[in-house]
């Protein structure tokens, strides 16, 4: 792939909207791990099913590539400090934020307009990044308004 094709594929991509996630795991000595997510989709209703994607350069791959659990929250419009600094390598991403241990044992945000419970499926290979599939055990909503990034920025939804 050439360099212009490529930044040609990165503008394409920032012109499709995502909703802002924050994606959670235990390692192995029980030790919170966390990033933000854009990608991150249903996959199929029975069973319920969801995809996240994540870079294999993140310093917390190897956790999710082979955790047994995870959380998916779903950020609110207000919660942009959050996912900044979940987006944030070498941040304390868990210091004082406020994340609880939901009924599966992952780690949820009380504030996230939807908190999601998966048991990890598998890990499937993606060039550059690994595909997490992973079976929903539990989740909750609240009302609000999501976060979304759309042109390399967090943004609100507005009413059409």
């Amino acid at each position: 792939m050439t360099a212009a094709l490529l930044d040609e594929f990165k503008d394409a991509m920032s012109a499709l909207a995502g909703g802002v996630c924050v994606v959670t795991a235990l390692d192995d000595d029980g030790t919170p791990r966390g990033y933000a997510a854009t990608s991150v989709t249903s996959v199929s209703m029975r069973p319920p099913l969801l995809l996240v994607c994540q870079a294999k350069t993140s310093s917390s791959y190897d956790v999710f590539s082979r955790c047994s659990r995870f959380g998916v929250n779903v950020l609110a419009a207000e919660q942009t400090e959050l996912a900044a600094l979940f987006a944030t390598p070498g941040a304390d991403r868990f210091g004082d934020t406020g994340f609880e241990p939901g009924e599966e044992g992952t780690l949820l945000h009380p504030d996230a307009l939807a908190a999601i419970e998966c048991r990890r499926r598998e890990t499937v290979d993606a060039g550059d990044h690994g595909l997490l599939l992973g079976e929903v055990r539990a989740a909750t909503t609240r009302p609000g308004d999501p976060l979304v990034y759309h042109g390399r920025r967090y943004q609100r939804t507005r009413p059409v």
